[in-house]
């Protein structure tokens, strides 16, 4: 049966059967629609697959995995598009997912760092036009989903769906989902060992257009740098984190992440002055010090700093501490959580009677990162400060230490919180000879 049959047979003789007729032919548009997609979709056509960018690669080397899309079809079609760089929310449409394996099929490690309370981000997605038998072509870092440790024989499995749209999505009468295309691959290759020569002349295409001017498209080389970062170009690396603000060809916090990764003592010497507001010689940066524009960077250089928890950058972080705006002041004290020494611990109990109510409240969460037995108390008594927000930190961060649950709402007076705050201190009355902390998840919550 065709549209035209259709239509002939839903041609009333009388306005008696109109009602059912109308049923009758939605149930026969549904049933053609099932039966040849290709008309519901508009003749949409296209293909999908992963390959690898080569079979072998060396050790250190960036290991590329393609996403090749084709439209096999006769209409032009748009996806959504954006630039091939890792986002942890692995839930959001679009996402590949790739599993590294090694020897005996087990996962490799997994880079990323784990997100407190689950994934987070988002992406910002460009849309791209595919006219009838092109294709489109992205390259997907798989050293962003796995740590290639040793030389080796690795497979991966890839997959992807994405949705296809029958014109640019976003746009004033754009046009709903018209298909989706997927791609799922098992691919085999090899990572072999390759001495410090070969791996700088595998490399050094990708450090040389770091130097490329704007509008020069430097996205792929800031990737591998600051993934896969080597001693021999920290140089850029910190000239990467130190990019002014009206460089917008790349994210400064990504150079942040790749001199961590580094780790070696002058990276995090760098990492250490980017904090401070200074350049690699401990000088101050030039220009009005410190503006605004430099304060979420230096904020993300301390939290770098404070999850590595070297007992030698407490001193920088102190001194930021004292000489800091006070955004900045209280991610720096926030941060003392993750030194687990004496100075540190000290100076949270101290500005647990600051007058500032900001400070108390990061106080406090410097001691949730701190855990640990010996907080608990300190912060029992936080359930009776004058102020909301300290008490519902308070009562937040004794659930996440203790695992106990008293709820205390958004909107709590004074009784409510105390109220709360005698139930937690007969609580801990209770169990605090035997009580024995859970371990703190190794996660970001920043």
């Amino acid at each position: 049966m065709n549209l035209r049959l259709i239509i002939q047979w839903f041609r009333p003789a009388s306005f008696e059967k109109f009602p059912q007729r109308i049923l009758a032919a939605f149930f026969l548009l549904s049933l053609l629609l099932l039966i040849s997609p290709k008309l519901a979709f508009a003749q949409i056509e296209a293909v999908a697959r992963f390959k690898m960018d080569k079979q072998k690669f060396l050790l250190g080397e960036p290991v590329f995995c393609d996403f090749v899309i084709k439209n096999t079809g006769k209409n032009i079609f748009y996806f959504r598009y954006r630039a091939p760089d890792r986002i942890l929310n692995k839930d959001l449409e679009n996402e590949p997912n790739f599993r590294v394996t090694g020897k005996n099929k087990r996962p490799l490690p997994d880079p990323a760092p784990q997100r407190c309370g689950g994934a987070k981000g988002s992406a910002v997605y460009g849309s791209v036009m595919l006219p009838p038998g092109q294709t489109h072509t992205e390259r997907w870092l798989l050293n962003q989903w796995a740590r290639f440790r040793q030389p080796g024989h690795y497979g991966v499995h890839a997959n992807r769906r994405i949705p296809l749209f029958g014109s640019e999505p976003g746009t004033a009468g754009a046009s709903s989902i018209a298909g989706y295309v997927t791609a799922l691959d098992d691919l085999q290759f090899e990572v072999a060992p390759a001495s410090e020569s070969e791996l700088r002349a595998a490399l050094e295409p990708y450090v040389k257009k770091l130097d490329a001017l704007p509008p020069a498209d430097v996205a792929e080389s800031v990737m591998v740098a600051t993934t896969l970062p080597q001693p021999f170009f920290i140089d850029k690396l910190e000239l990467l984190a130190r990019a002014p603000a009206s460089e917008h060809r790349w994210d400064p916090s990504q150079a942040l992440e790749g001199l961590a990764r580094l780790g070696t003592p002058a990276a995090w010497r760098a990492l250490v002055e980017i904090a401070r507001g200074r350049n690699s010689a401990g000088a101050k940066l030039p220009g009005p010090s410190p503006t605004p524009a430099d304060e979420p960077l230096r904020a993300y250089a301390v939290l770098l700093l404070a999850e590595k928890g070297n007992a030698s950058f407490l001193p920088a972080i102190l001194e930021i501490m004292d000489a800091a705006p006070p955004d900045l002041r209280q991610d720096a004290l926030r941060s003392l959580g993750f030194f687990h020494t004496p100075r540190a611990a000290e100076a949270l109990f101290q500005n647990l009677r600051s007058t500032n109510s900001s400070d108390r409240v990061n106080a406090v969460l410097g001691l949730k990162n701190l855990g640990g037995k010996n907080s608990i108390p300190a912060i029992l008594d936080m359930l009776k400060d004058p102020d909301d927000e300290v008490r519902q930190v308070a009562n937040f961060t004794l659930q996440g230490l203790t695992g106990q649950h008293f709820t205390l709402s958004p909107s709590a007076n004074r009784a409510e919180s105390e109220s709360i705050a005698r139930q937690w201190h007969d609580w801990w009355l209770a169990h605090a000879s035997t009580f024995s902390p859970a371990p703190q998840a190794a996660c970001r919550d920043w």
